[in-house]
């Protein structure tokens, strides 16, 4: 099998943590079971792990609200656009860089209520406080939609300041955290956000089947899915009580340990030396496409940015060049990535870029292939 070099990272995180591959199994063999429907030591094991797991996932996002698993950040974005009371909300701002997953549901929310859709003023990646403080202040916002980092040019949006001047006007406002949760520092921004979403395939490194949201239960939110929870049976609604209102039907036990397993192992690294390897295997790429300046074209920002780098070339289609480094095994991704809003705000609608995302386990091999590859292409 041909080796291959992997950087498509924003979409999965690749390789995993070894602990993650070694003991998930062996444990979803000892406990692999539903953890809310019966009073079996196994079960209760199985509940332990979870308990672990929330408590992980509140340590990696600093906050002490709520923690929703169910399978997706998709799911969990749909759970919440949908599921608020829109009795108050006239008025829905986003930032230009907003993934399908919020864009597709926020233009069904519009098209079915008397709801306005505003875009924050971005001057390529810079945000235009001003003119943001003046749209605010000529029509309110309700509710924010932030993505924290652009999945595909990289950007690390200011949504300290976004928020912070939308709970002037006691703005609603939900974080799209998948690029981010496991990379950067919550600490300030957990405080100004209602609901924090987050992937568990992404930077934390678990498996893919399992996401969730962090819930600030002051907020009303209807369940998007209705069924079984293991308690309160009798009832024809679904419980007020926490998680088990918004997790019905059974858990993904198996993701659950996983990711469990692989924030474990997160933690004992630490978040800030995780970030520090991603830089620096992202500023080592950086350097290596500036080499090549007349060929290829870099449409992302190098200061701040969460790990992605998306390029255009001279003489090469987004997939023309997709299918180059793949057929010599580097894994990239090609197109519009999900995400049309953003392209268009940065002209590159037309056919999309070449994504190319770090990882904590780049490394200088993955480099030196990628270097070879281009002098053979350029």
């Amino acid at each position: 099998m041909k080796s291959t070099v992997y950087y498509d990272n924003a979409s999965t995180s690749y390789p995993k943590f070894e602990s993650f591959y070694n003991e998930t199994m062996s444990l979803y063999k000892e406990c692999g079971i539903n953890f809310s429907r019966n009073s079996s030591d196994k079960s209760k094991d199985a509940r332990f792990i979870k308990e672990n797991l929330i408590k992980n996932i509140k340590k990696i996002f600093s906050t002490k609200n709520e923690v929703i698993l169910n399978s997706s950040a998709t799911f969990s974005l749909n759970e919440i656009i949908l599921g608020l009371d829109y009795s108050n909300i006239k008025t829905i701002y986003i930032s230009p860089f907003e993934h399908n997953s919020v864009y597709r549901v926020i233009k069904k929310i519009v098209k079915e209520k008397n709801i306005d859709l505003k875009i924050l003023k971005f001057n390529e990646f810079n945000l235009d406080f001003e003119n943001m403080q003046l749209q605010f202040m000529s029509q309110k916002p309700d509710l924010i939609i932030c993505n924290h980092a652009s999945n595909v040019f990289g950007n690390i949006l200011p949504v300290e300041k976004i928020f912070g001047e939308g709970k002037k006007y006691n703005a609603v406002t939900i974080l799209d955290a998948t690029q981010t949760g496991g990379v950067l520092d919550f600490s300030e921004i957990s405080i100004s956000s209602d609901f924090i979403v987050f992937a568990g395939h992404k930077n934390l490194y678990g498996p893919s089947g399992i996401g969730g949201y962090i819930y600030n239960k002051k907020v009303p939110l209807i369940p998007l899915l209705y069924g079984g929870t293991g308690i309160n049976s009798e009832d024809e609604d679904m419980p007020e009580e926490l998680p088990e209102r918004f997790e019905a039907g059974s858990p993904n036990v198996l993701g659950i340990i996983g990711l469990k397993l692989s924030t474990d192992e997160l933690l004992k690294i630490g978040i800030e030396n995780i970030k520090n390897k991603k830089q620096e295997n992202l500023k080592k790429l950086y350097d290596l496409l500036d080499e090549y300046s007349y060929d290829l074209k870099i449409v992302s920002d190098r200061e701040n940015n969460a790990g992605v780098i998306s390029i255009e070339a001279n003489d090469y289609s987004p997939q023309e060049l997709e299918n180059l480094f793949n057929d010599e095994g580097i894994i990239t991704r090609r197109g519009l990535h999900c995400a049309p809003l953003a392209h268009k705000h940065m002209g590159t609608d037309k056919n999309g870029t070449l994504r190319l995302s770090v990882g904590y386990f780049n490394d200088e091999e993955d480099l030196n292939k990628l270097t070879e590859v281009l002098e053979s292409i350029f």
